[in-house]
């Protein structure tokens, strides 16, 4: 900061003294005096000359150089500063509408670059619940796989048990005949050894 505070210095210093030394001696303001007046007896006259003859002059009401003819310009100045004033506000209105479209274009670059962050931020939202909804779906077909084994199973088992219960079954009916006819065959024996009982008993005639 301070090193561009001593440049301005020095260039204004510059500037100041290309206008005393080498500018202002050799530049003047002149007005000129009505050409009603009637010429004086001494003074400045503006003449021209051709071919070595004067053709024409003008009276000059007053003539100031140097320093006192930059005072002496302020009717220059002000229209000067009437012509920048009135170009300066159109220049400015249209600096100010560029600047707004400029503002309006980095607002809109700035709200688009909201839009782009947020879309891709819902992009990663989804892609990240396309990836849970894809898990989810192959942790239910692994679920239901393992189901359909174990379901498998237990069926395969039931057949089984199913088939040893049948066996069982036929067991059973198969024991419940034979004791059934061990029963029969008790019976029977008990009644022949009533009868062989009483035939003992029984005396035999003789003959």
């Amino acid at each position: 900061m301070n090193k561009v505070r001593i440049a301005v210095v020095i260039l204004v210093l510059i500037l100041f003294a290309l206008l005393n030394w080498w500018i202002l001696p050799n530049l003047a303001i002149i007005h000129f005096a009505k050409t009603t007046e009637p010429l004086q007896q001494s003074g400045y006259l503006l003449a021209y000359h051709e071919h070595f003859k004067l053709v024409g002059f003008r009276v000059i009401d007053f003539l100031e150089r140097g320093w006192s003819g930059v005072f002496a310009a302020w009717p220059y100045v002000m229209i000067g500063i009437l012509l920048g004033s009135v170009s300066g506000f159109f220049a400015g209105d249209q600096a100010r509408r560029i600047l707004a479209i400029d503002v309006a274009s980095k607002r809109a670059v700035k709200d688009a670059a909201k839009l782009a962050t947020a879309a891709e931020r819902r992009d990663d939202q989804a892609q990240r619940k396309l990836a849970e909804a894809a898990k989810m779906r192959q942790d239910s077909i692994s679920r239901m796989e393992y189901l359909e084994k174990i379901a498998y199973a237990q069926q395969k088992e039931r057949s089984e048990l199913e088939k040893m219960k049948a066996g069982l079954e036929e067991k059973a009916r198969r024991a419940e005949s034979t004791e059934t006819e061990l029963k029969k065959a008790r019976n029977k024996i008990r009644r022949l050894e009533v009868k062989i009982g009483r035939m003992e008993n029984d005396p035999v005639d003789d003959f």
